[in-house]
């Protein structure tokens, strides 16, 4: 994968543009991953989504996301080959004459807890019309009133993450089509859609439409068809993609080596295979082989190591246990004699 940028090399160039406009309001990670890409840029390196990855101790879906987030932003363009790998990144320095993010963009707001509204915001905004037809539509789909955690947390989407009512009403038809209105789970989901610079219900839709394939690719694996993910299976699908951040490749390979030794769809069973791989920082299938090679070999060394034959213990025979005595046989004999 190739990087181009217009900078000059022997620098690296960081436009106060960017400083003041995109950076404030970018995920921390997203921004490391900008200024590594800009060192690297006139270097001539050959990049790759795994060595990123390594440089951060990340995934390579974290790094996609990251790449994702300041493409929509408009900062670089991505190329991919015939086969969807991403083969280049062209970076586009801001300009404050000419600013390059389009209009329609909005760059994600910052995750933490402090970025919440405060009380004197929330009732600012509760009064206005369209936040109130907001709550009136989520009591709709809710069927019940809300209560102000709720409302703070709608507002918090509205305002803080800068979702559209449009999108924050297509989050509450999300999460209760998954059979979860929990407002941590709902939570959950939108700050996943905001770091992933999500802004339209369109990007939202194109989001879970391929969470929703994936889902069913893993399905299938197991040989599960003809339903949908219940809720426990779409938790654990979702951490192995979020959360683990496992590709959908190496997630149908834990598949198959639970069927093939559990002769079922066992959901805990692959976890675990998929749980150790993680510790093991496995990214890709080859660290699968590479990591059954190695367990092969130290079964073959097993094998052809030397046995030792068991120590024997003393014997505790009652009839070697005895004191041996010194007798004189003639002189018993004349004594008998004798006698």
């Amino acid at each position: 994968m190739k990087i181009h940028t217009a900078a000059s090399s022997g620098a690296t160039l960081i436009q106060n543009e960017f400083i003041d406009r995109y950076m404030p309001h970018a995920n921390g990670e997203f921004v490391k991953v900008y200024l590594y890409l800009l060192r690297c840029a006139g270097t001539g390196r050959d990049l790759s989504l795994s060595s990123i990855a390594d440089i951060f101790d990340h995934t390579e879906k974290d790094i996609r996301r990251a790449l994702t987030y300041w493409e929509k932003l408009g900062l670089l363009r991505l190329s991919y080959d015939r086969q969807e790998n991403l083969k280049e990144i062209s970076l586009e320095m801001p300009s404050e004459e000419s600013p390059s993010r389009p209009a329609t963009s909005r760059p994600a707001a910052p995750k933490e807890e402090n970025s919440a509204p405060t009380p004197a915001r929330i009732a600012e905004l509760s009064q206005e019309k369209e936040i109130r037809q907001l709550f009136f539509i989520a009591e709709q789909y809710l069927q019940r009133p809300l209560s102000s955690s709720e409302q703070s947390d709608f507002i918090y989407y509205y305002d803080s993450l800068k979702f559209s009512s449009d999108l924050i009403e297509y989050l509450l038809e999300y999460c209760i089509s998954k059979g979860s209105s929990s407002r941590h789970y709902m939570r959950k989901v939108a700050l996943s859609w905001a770091e992933a610079g999500i802004s339209t219900v369109l990007q939202a839709k194109e989001e879970t439409n391929l969470y929703n394939k994936n889902y069913f690719t893993i399905l299938n694996a197991f040989g599960i068809k003809g339903r949908g993910p219940a809720a426990f299976e779409q938790e654990m699908m979702s951490r192995w993609l979020d959360g683990l951040g496992f590709s959908v490749e190496i997630i149908l390979e834990a598949c198959r080596r639970t069927v093939r030794q559990t002769h079922e769809p066992n959901f805990q069973y692959a976890n675990k295979i998929l749980e150790d791989w993680h510790q093991k920082k496995v990214s890709s299938l080859a660290d699968i082989s590479a990591l059954d090679q190695k367990r092969k070999a130290q079964q073959q060394s097993l094998k052809s190591a030397p046995k030792r034959e068991p120590a024997r213990s003393a014997s505790t025979n009652r009839f070697h246990n005895f004191s041996q005595r010194d007798y004189d046989y003639g002189q018993l004999e004349k004594q008998l004699l004798n006698h």
